[in-house]
């Protein structure tokens, strides 16, 4: 029992918990992990109706592009409003406006009501809705966790949504083979009202607002209250010395020219872009096609290399969540080497277990890079960029991955193993580029801090902030 207790302190004691000791991020934790489980149960549901109802594979890709489009169109968008309004506010409208439209889902399948156009005109409206909910999340980590905690909170995130993703399809096939698919919709409609009271709860991030505009003042405990006070002090209101609001058009523009002011960010983009295309489409499409055509291996064999790279990303993502961001640059560019041989190895290796350990390193390298990255990314930005910064970051993600898929798609047929191979070489040679334009020293300089900005949303500036114990620090429960 004593060894017992020794081995969860020690376990406890790991860096990944770091973030944990921040009530406003255990309370997002708390409501992500809600919210992605639930999305599974959304994902089977949605995939086994459209089945039902057509049979048609294409039907299915149409609704899942209806929900897509809309989604990379408005992210960038969405992210100058997650830089003008409260990203608290954000997530928690989000929330709620996806429970309503998958709500009205479940009715219409419990109804009989439900068809491919409502179907895909209802995904367009998620979609669109996703948009608002994902740059506002992202602006918000930063100013709930500061820099320091970064890699555990992205990591406990990231592991969090993999864990979901492993856990949560089993879970929702039981449920719609049980109850139907109007229960499984139903099921993620409250999930998403639990995510949306969990963030309601949330006091704002005005936390690290605070703690920056007094280096020196002690820690500090933002209420609720103190929140909704500071959400009203805008720019709007403060005074006649404010600068004329910026325009939505120069926003928009400013973000995209403060990332490519950037030599470092913009290159992480450039990397991220590249990534996204050379792994998408060849995982997506190449896994199925391989356990059917190479190795005959059927449903199980899928089943192996998706839980090899499953298990893989998410080993890289709990390493991540253990490490610190200074000298992350040769390590960085190390994994993106080391996922373009296992891209290659898999195009050419002829044995089922090899290419799921291929896979499997894989899931590693790509783990850790997603973590340390996306923690580069928000502790460099300034807080009144985050929200358009990291929009532009998904953007490489959400908006190459259909060509990625379509391409991967065309070309498996003709040469699977040029897929594979291509894929990997496109990769080391961006590496290669990386490496001539000095990146591992762009990652490893100095970090630009957030810094509070007027207009910055969730960040103003808090008056008189009373210093006072923070009793958010308790040990992780559970």
């Amino acid at each position: 029992m004593t060894a017992l207790v020794s081995s969860t302190g020690r376990v406890r004691a790991l860096p990944i918990w770091r973030a944990t000791g921040v009530r406003d991020f255990r309370l997002l934790w708390a409501s992500e992990a809600v919210s992605v489980l639930g999305d599974q149960f959304h994902f089977v549901a949605l995939s086994w109706l459209v089945i039902s109802l057509t049979g048609s594979g294409f039907a299915l890709g149409t609704v899942l592009i209806a929900v897509g489009v809309p989604r990379a169109i408005l992210l960038v968008p969405m992210g100058v409003i997650a830089d003008r309004r409260s990203p608290r506010t954000l997530m928690l409208v989000a929330h709620l406006a996806r429970g309503a439209i998958v709500a009205v889902i479940a009715v219409l399948v419990a109804t009989g009501l439900a068809s491919i156009p409502v179907l895909a005109a209802l995904g367009a409206l998620f979609g669109a809705v996703d948009a608002v909910y994902l740059p506002a999340q992202q602006a918000f980590l930063p100013r709930a966790v500061g820099p320091d905690r970064l890699p555990s909170a992205n990591a406990l995130l990231q592991g969090t949504l993999q864990l979901a993703s492993i856990a949560g399809p089993p879970m929702a096939g039981v449920a719609i083979a049980i109850v139907g698919t109007g229960t499984a919709f139903a099921v993620d409609a409250v999930s998403f009202v639990i995510a949306g009271a969990l963030v309601a709860l949330i006091s704002g991030g005005a936390l690290v607002a605070a703690r920056a505009a007094s280096p020196s003042a002690g820690p500090v405990t933002i209420t609720a209250s103190t929140h909704r006070a500071a959400e009203a002090t805008t720019p709007e209101v403060t005074g006649a010395a404010e600068s004329p609001p910026e325009s939505f058009t120069d926003a928009l523009r400013g973000g995209v020219r403060y990332v490519l002011a950037d030599p470092g960010i913009r290159l992480m983009m450039l990397l991220s872009l590249v990534l996204n295309f050379a792994v998408n489409g060849p995982a997506a499409v190449g896994m199925a096609w391989l356990a059917e055509r190479r190795f005959d291996a059927g449903p199980t064999g899928l089943g192996f290399m998706a839980a090899g790279w499953a298990a893989g990303a998410l080993a890289g993502t709990i390493t991540a969540g253990n490490v610190r961001l200074e000298r992350q640059g040769g390590i960085v560019l190390a994994c993106i080497t080391l996922s373009g041989v296992a891209m290659a190895a898999v195009g050419v290796l002829g044995w089922l277990p090899a290419v799921v350990a291929a896979l499997a390193v894989m899931g590693v390298a790509i783990g850790y890079v997603n973590v340390v990255a996306i923690s580069w990314l928000q502790a460099r930005v300034e807080l009144e960029m985050l929200g358009r910064v990291m929009s532009l970051a998904m953007l490489m993600g959400f908006g190459i991955t259909p060509l990625s898929i379509g391409l991967a798609g065309a070309l498996i047929d003709i040469d699977a193993t040029a897929l594979f191979v291509g894929a990997g070489v496109l990769v080391l040679a961006t590496v290669l580029l990386a490496l001539a334009l000095r990146f591992p020293a762009m990652l490893d300089g100095p970090a630009r801090m957030p810094a509070p900005a007027a207009g910055a949303a969730d960040a103003p500036h808090v008056p008189d902030v009373p210093d006072v114990p923070d009793t958010a620090g308790a040990p992780v429960s559970g």
